[in-house]
């Protein structure tokens, strides 16, 4: 049976103890004077000229009287005070948040919400109603828990803590909540060497079985490393793994394994088991044995890592084998050399299961890979590096940007497809971030650094949709191109985040910036696998880096801008929801502002697109104002 809502049962209360509240004040007030019967006495002793003495009792008499009725009314006020006041700690320290997952219930009462029973119920035509879903608690603090349920739109809910009661409406979305933030100066040693700072370089985030097994990492481009609870703050463990650069990091689906992907001379990789009372070091293995080592022409420059053998991207399987992709280019001699190398790893032995390629390192830089979310397929681009860009295109074909389909099981090539130049303007094609598989394993798409967009379909090496998105246009006899190196995909769509606009250095003919914005840079592009558009959203900044749950549901968007230009300052991730009907306005939830700077690719969410985590760092502006600060923002 529903109950009537808190909010008519308060409105009661309040009404009988305002009645109650009228009647003993009208009471009060009769008793502040004196009684007829003594006034008359004391009116009738003045007309019979009674002795000063008697009068002299009498006005005193009635003087106590007034005195004692006083302190009945005072007695009387504060005890009305003090119900009042207890009213308010029970129905208004209460205030509730509408986020992505459920409601944060939060309080100020110093008693917190330990120990507190908490139920919600739904509310209409007066009358309440217990949630038909099970209703589960995530404690993000003694005055702080997040309930998750799937509210409704418009739709009231009532929340008892309790003897109190709210009763709020739903919002027609959700908006952001930052959980906490935790400051990484002093837990990084971010500035034990004030000459040149360590900045947080990676980023990744863990998730275990149980609740609160959440595990956030976090490194530095000087070796140090942190494992954290995100949701309380507490840090788990602590590190460093060397001076070098850390590039890269990433758990194994349980949250029991770390590993960790340094840029250095030797160019380790490190497994560590966070099982244990203690996190140990299981294995690591020398990457410079395979795609050599190097000395930079000067170690002491702050991009020296650069120089140095690196990964260039970590994935985990779902039984813990780790695959990474290794990369080294430098120069010697003043000739450029690349050598890359991928691997599949034992997450227990740390033996080399297979290498791609198989007989050893490729030359040229392998940019990235993506993985199906069944962990059979395996899409990899490559491409010879920067050093032929302006010249003219080779008839070998050794410009050519390449796209490789993998067997995640033994490392064997199914199908390989050449992606030729975009002539006249560029005389090879390289790559950033660009491509990514569709979950299901059936699509791939692809962007190269001129511009172009690919869909192909995972069993044919021929696009089955190609689009200029960003490819040059000329203004006033400038080339123009925006860039388009960071994409994404679900099985429902293949995202491609264009960004700001260029003029290429060897286009640049006597011209530094472009006099007009590309039309397609800056902004979101979502198309279907048969290459129809499906919606789009206009950035606000250039995009440092996009990441989607593994249910497909969220996207988070990082954007910020390295520029001192105080005009340029909108730093901040933003958040979709990709199951929405509708256009880009219609999948948008919020943007969540920072302060300070988004360095790239330090951004992470979590696999059930539960929370998200977003690295700052401080700008100084030109006036040598500070803005911002090292920090991660943990963020529902």
């Amino acid at each position: 049976m529903g109950s009537r809502v808190g909010g008519l049962r308060r409105n009661r209360c309040l009404c009988r103890f305002s009645t109650l509240y009228a009647t003993l004040s009208a009471f009060l007030r009769r008793l502040v004077y004196c009684p007829p019967n003594l006034s008359r006495g004391v009116r009738l002793h003045i007309y019979r000229c009674p002795s000063r003495c008697e009068i002299r009792a009498r006005t005193l008499a009635c003087s106590e009287l007034r005195r004692h009725n006083m302190k009945r009314i005072q007695i009387f006020h504060f005890l009305c005070l003090l119900f009042i006041f207890c009213i308010g700690i029970a129905t208004a320290d209460v205030s509730v948040t509408w986020v992505r997952t459920g409601v944060v219930v939060e309080t100020e009462h110093r008693d917190g919400l330990l120990d507190k029973k908490i139920g919600v119920a739904t509310v209409s035509d007066g009358t309440s109603r217990e949630l038909a879903e099970t209703l589960t608690m995530q404690r993000l603090d003694a005055n702080r828990v997040l309930l998750r349920f799937r509210w409704q739109p418009n739709q009231n809910y009532q929340f008892r803590l309790d003897d109190s009661v709210k009763t709020a409406t739903a919002p027609l979305k959700p908006g952001s909540y930052r959980v906490r933030t935790v400051e990484l100066d002093g837990l990084l040693s971010l500035m034990e060497n004030l000459r040149r700072p360590a900045k947080p370089t990676a980023v990744a985030l863990g998730q275990g079985s149980g609740p609160n097994t959440e595990r956030l990492a976090v490194a530095t481009d000087s070796g140090h490393l942190a494992v954290l609870q995100p949701i309380t703050g507490e840090v788990i463990w602590k590190t460093r793994i060397s001076e070098g650069y850390v590039r890269r990091m990433a758990f194994n689906r349980d949250g029991t394994l770390l590993y960790v992907g340094e840029q250095a001379a030797d160019g380790f990789i490190y497994c560590y088991d966070l099982a244990t009372e203690k996190p140990t070091l299981r294995w690591k293995y020398r990457t410079a044995d395979d795609i050599e080592t190097s000395t930079p022409s000067d170690p002491d420059s702050v991009y020296a890592w650069v120089s140095y053998p690196g990964q260039a991207r970590m994935y985990t399987l779902a039984n813990g084998d780790l695959l990474v992709a290794s990369v080294h280019s430098w120069t010697e001699n003043d000739t450029p050399l690349k050598r890359s190398q991928l691997y599949r790893f034992n997450s227990k032995t740390g033996d080399v299961i297979w290498r791609w390629p198989e007989d050893g390192a490729v030359s040229r830089i392998v940019r990235w890979f993506d993985v199906s979310a069944d962990g059979e397929t395996l899409a990899l681009i490559t491409d010879a590096g920067h050093n032929l860009q302006g010249g003219t295109a080779d008839e070998n074909g050794a410009g050519n940007g390449k796209l490789s389909v993998l067997n995640v099981e033994d490392g064997a090539e199914r199908w390989r497809t050449d992606i030729e130049p975009l002539i006249p303007y560029f005389s090879q094609v390289t790559f950033w971030r660009g491509v990514n598989m569709s979950p299901d394993g059936r699509f791939i798409n692809v962007t190269t650094d001129d511009g172009r967009a690919f869909i192909f379909d995972v069993d044919s090496p021929e696009p089955v949709w190609q689009e200029n998105l960003t490819t040059p246009l000329e203004v006033s006899g400038i080339p123009i191109v925006a860039t388009s190196g960071t994409i994404g995909a679900t099985d429902a769509a293949a995202l491609f985040v264009t960004g700001d606009t260029y003029i290429p250095y060897h286009l640049r003919k006597g011209a530094q910036r472009p006099s007009a914005a590309h039309p397609n840079g800056m902004t979101l592009f979502a198309y279907s696998w048969s290459g129809e558009k499906i919606w789009q959203w206009q950035l606000e900044n250039m995009p440092q880096g996009l990441r989607i749950d593994a249910k497909d549901r969220y996207a988070a968007l990082s954007v910020s801008k390295r520029t001192q230009d105080p005009n340029e300052s909108l730093h901040g991730v933003s958040v979709f929801d990709l199951s929405a009907d509708g256009s880009g306005l219609s999948k948008y939830l919020y943007t969540y502002r920072t302060e300070g700077q988004l360095p790239y690719d330090t951004l992470a969410i979590s696999a059930d697109g539960a929370f998200i985590v977003v690295v700052e760092v401080p700008i100084v502006l030109p006036d040598e104002t500070v803005r911002g600060k090292n920090r991660v923002h943990v963020l529902y």
